[in-house]
């Protein structure tokens, strides 16, 4: 085997493990952990020396490496011993994916098999979800929650609404081309944004899916698509809160502030947030610059005031508080930091600039109210969708020019001609 032969191989296998890692994304942390990892052996054996180091120019590109540093070094002033430290510094770790990514020469069709492994696993979700609710007493009772097979709703409506919003660009861009398949995809989005509404919904969920809509509506413009879209997501909300027990269940627990923050546990959402946050500041205000040191958010939770109950859960829930806790302002300086180089990088318009906006858009209002860079689903489906939008435009960026064809000599003109 030659060569060409080998690096043709070990880019095809590339491939099938980032497919691979998109499918089980949703439905397997285990799955997608096999497939991140053999893919990122595969995307350093055939790494392009010089793309990464021209990517790792870019503030999209090394930005996320800062962070994943000083979270690293954040063990060294910690009050946890180095073994607890270093197992806080594995939920940033998946930062380092975003430049590895974005050097590696991926396709638009590359791109595309990708998402439809996503989207593959995202429609099984979808299929079992609305068949518990059409069926109530069918087999489901290894579900997470009702209508929720895996993982748990707030994943799950992360996914659903991200899905809902490439689908729905997807169905009018084909409209004019293929309206079979333009109806699909937009009956498909409707499906997945009405689960959001109509399956025990979240504060979170509601709001990326609110927001992701208002972005579709920006990005496609005009009036007429707008009420194309906004009259079938208006229905979808009404029918939620009309017909569906949970969803009106869950509106009225928000009013109240008492909906459960997890199911086997008695605390408020609403009141632990506030609380966590609350307290966060007096704890950040303590250590401002570099913080309490990587690994100490559980301690610091544990020695507050113990007659409150949420002192055992070692997550203020925004991911501002998880990083600038433990590494001080500078982290969160970071973080703010790289959400901003990234939202410049998609800045734009076209398809594949609005879904890298959706990506960053999603992340940052879950990180309002969840850790959502350092969860292992959200955080990962943020550095593996940003990475890969960031390759597409980074190929086109650094893609060479074609040469200008040179002149023909029959055209140029005479001295007598040039001087007539």
């Amino acid at each position: 085997m030659t060569r060409g032969e080998i690096s043709r191989n070990l880019v095809i296998a590339r491939q099938v493990a980032a497919i691979a890692t998109a499918f089980f994304l949703p439905l397997s942390t285990s799955g997608q952990a096999i497939g991140a990892a053999i893919f990122v052996v595969l995307a350093i054996a055939t790494l392009d020396v010089r793309r990464f180091a021209a990517t790792s120019r870019s503030a999209a590109a090394w930005l996320p490496a800062a962070l994943f540093a000083l979270v690293l070094i954040g063990v060294t002033w910690s009050t946890e011993p180095l073994a607890i430290g270093f197992k806080w510094v594995g939920p940033y770790l998946k930062l380092l994916l975003i430049p590895l990514i974005m050097a590696t020469a991926f396709s638009r069709k590359d791109a595309l098999q990708i998402a439809f492994g996503f989207l593959a696993a995202c429609s099984i979700l979808l299929v079992l979800s609305w068949s518990s609710v059409i069926w109530p007493s069918g087999p489901w009772g290894w579900f997470k929650v009702p209508g929720v097979p895996v993982k748990d709703n707030a994943v799950q409506s992360g996914e659903f609404a991200l899905c809902a919003f490439g689908l729905a660009y997807a169905g009018l861009l084909l409209w004019s081309d293929d309206r079979r398949r333009a109806l699909l995809a937009l009956l498909l989005a409707a499906l997945f944004f009405a689960n959001v509404m109509f399956i025990y919904i979240s504060k979170t969920g509601v709001l990326m899916a609110a927001t992701l809509m208002v972005l579709f509506l920006v990005e496609t413009q005009g009036w007429r698509r707008g009420i194309l879209i906004t009259i079938p997501a208006a229905l979808a909300v009404l029918i939620a809160l009309s017909f569906s027990p949970s969803a009106q269940a869950r509106l009225k627990e928000f009013l109240a502030g008492a909906e459960p923050l997890h199911a086997n546990q008695d605390n408020f959402s609403t009141a632990a947030r506030v609380y966590f946050w609350r307290q966060s500041g007096q704890l950040i205000a303590s250590a401002p610059v570099l913080g309490h040191g990587t690994g100490s958010i559980a301690t610091l939770y544990r020695n507050l005031d113990q007659s409150k109950s949420f002192g055992s859960i070692p997550d203020p829930h925004n991911q501002f508080l998880h990083t600038t806790l433990q590494v001080g302002l500078l982290g969160g300086a970071l973080l703010i930091a790289m959400w901003a180089a990234h939202l410049a990088l998609f800045w734009g318009s076209g398809p594949v600039r609005a879904m890298g906006l959706a990506i960053v858009i999603q992340n940052i209002l879950g990180s309002l109210f969840n850790s959502h860079i350092s969860t292992v689903t959200q955080g990962t489906l943020y550095c593996l969708g940003v990475g890969l939008i960031g390759a597409l435009i980074f190929s086109e960026r650094l893609a060479v020019p074609s040469p200008r064809p040179a002149p023909n000599p029959s055209l140029r003109e005479s001295p007598g001609a040039a001087s007539a």
